[in-house]
């Protein structure tokens, strides 16, 4: 059943209802002062719940978006980073960040895709595969200096810990 549908047949339960209660002809009883104030009482109760839960979907879809940011941000830093760090290694490492580029770009490309958001493709196998390649080639580095070495240390660090962060 659609959405639509749906809410159509509780516009035309509840407007229904509302018709019926305009015509009703209650009993005294139910029409006196006591009565009533149990009604704004009802009517308070369900009020304040309604706007309890509403807080708390509001408050989840906050966290959530967040947490999204968050890491978003992280995985950003983390790409400057590496590349920064690639960069400082020297020309060797030229293929291994022009490779990690066109990665990082045809990630990106495959995300945002012209027919929307598809947050699916960071958990995909060719992302995976991609990931794989590029601490293949960033492994295969052949550093001759204690600090090519140590910066090739880091470029791995920085790509495993972003890589367990996605």
């Amino acid at each position: 059943m659609s959405s639509i549908a749906i809410a159509s047949v509780v516009f035309g339960c509840s407007f229904g209802a509302g018709v019926i209660g305009t015509y009703a002809r209650l009993p005294e009883r139910h029409l006196d002062t006591e009565s009533r104030d149990v009604v704004k009482l009802v009517m308070g109760l369900i009020g304040t719940i309604s706007a309890l839960v509403l807080s708390l979907l509001i408050a989840s879809a906050n966290s959530s978006y967040d947490q999204q940011k968050s890491e978003l941000n992280t995985l950003s830093v983390n790409i400057v980073l590496l590349d920064r760090t690639l960069e400082l290694y020297g020309p060797e490492a030229k293929a291994a960040r022009d490779a990690f580029r066109d990665a990082v770009r045809n990630t990106h490309d495959r995300i945002w895709s012209p027919d929307g958001i598809r947050p699916e493709v960071l958990a995909s196998t060719e992302t995976e595969n991609a990931a794989k390649h590029d601490l293949a080639r960033l492994q295969s580095l052949a550093p001759k200096t204690d600090v090519e070495r140590m910066l090739q240390s880091r470029a791995i660090q920085i790509s495993t810990a972003s890589r367990n962060r996605a």
